[in-house]
């Protein structure tokens, strides 16, 4: 049996209320058994503040920390530092979690003492025409993690997978690796993910188990997402850092290069997961989601690119 506050659960939120309010309601109808997880909200410079969405919640007994505006690394650093379990959650406010969330976790950590992250799959629940692309894509990124021969199981072990999803960690973990990247306003979780696996920490991650992810309201948010991800690849240093000294042209074919090599390894793991039709079906849209990605990838490129040339010119180099 788990000890009083060995978990808590940090939700981000800013200037999102009626996502905030979705979360925290799937928080307080978590099976909880034994375990009395605390909630911490950081509402990071919401106008106005997220303060009557979270008075709408008595039951969790939230701990509410406003800050200024410094993205959703500072949030999460400051959550951490507020969280007294040994257990920390990092949830967005655009998540729904299951209700089985806390008990699936909590046996997880049991069986696997020596682990340190756990996450979840993700289900989409953004624009209908674009939620089937949506949940290919995550089903193929997460599927290529399965080793070959096997028919998928329970839970994965991964170095390359962001540790995103609703993770849970041990708070132990930070000491080894640090905490959060707070100049980065996206693809923190990924660059965490980078420090995990360099320490030989593998993420691991419920195969079956899926998040709720309220992330698009409309077909366009999903391009725009599609690019902005692909912008803290390399803002995150996750398209590694020989590709920095590089042109933009070379650059490009770097990326395409990429791409070229993607859409196979796409292929046989949907049918090594059974797929295929899918992927068939989908095959234009889902190439339009990764060449947005990439595209996302050379204007951040190109923006890094203009800045070390200027910095080279104002030294004289």
């Amino acid at each position: 049996m788990s000890a009083a506050h060995d978990y808590s659960l940090v939700v981000m939120t800013r200037n999102r209320p009626g996502p905030l309010a979705r979360c925290l309601e799937s928080i307080a109808r978590l099976r909880r058994g034994p375990l009395r997880p605390e909630v911490v909200v950081v509402d990071d410079g919401s106008d106005p503040p997220a303060r009557d969405v979270i008075e709408r919640f008595p039951s969790l007994e939230v701990i509410a920390v406003t800050q200024p505006h410094r993205g959703v690394a500072a949030a999460r650093n400051v959550g951490l530092a507020r969280a007294r379990g040994t257990f920390v959650a990092f949830i967005a406010d655009d998540y729904v979690l299951p209700a089985t969330y806390l008990e699936d976790v909590d046996a997880f950590f049991r069986d696997h003492p020596d682990a340190e992250v756990i996450t979840h799959h993700i289900a989409p629940r953004g624009p209908a025409l674009l939620r089937p692309v949506q949940q290919l894509y995550l089903d193929l990124v997460i599927g290529q993690e399965v080793p070959p021969g096997e028919a998928g199981p329970e839970v994965v072990r991964s170095f390359t997978l962001p540790a995103s999803r609703a993770a849970v960690f041990r708070r132990r973990v930070f000491e080894r690796v640090g905490l959060f990247d707070e100049r980065l306003r996206v693809g923190e979780d990924g660059e965490l993910a980078r420090r995990l696996a360099r320490a030989g920490i593998p993420v691991h991650l419920f195969l079956r188990k899926r998040i709720l992810h309220h992330d698009a309201r409309t077909s366009l948010d999903y391009f725009r997402q599609r690019i902005r991800y692909g912008r803290s690849y390399v803002r995150a240093g996750l398209a590694g850092p020989a590709l920095q000294d590089l042109s933009s042209r070379r650059f490009a074919a770097a990326m395409l290069g990429r791409l070229r090599r993607q859409l196979p390894r796409w292929w046989e793991v949907s049918g090594r997961l059974g797929l295929r039709p899918r992927f068939l079906a989908l095959a234009p849209f889902l190439l339009l989601f990764l060449a947005l990605f990439y595209f996302g990838a050379l204007l951040e490129f190109r923006a890094a690119h203009r800045v070390r040339e200027a910095g080279r010119r104002a030294n004289g180099t």
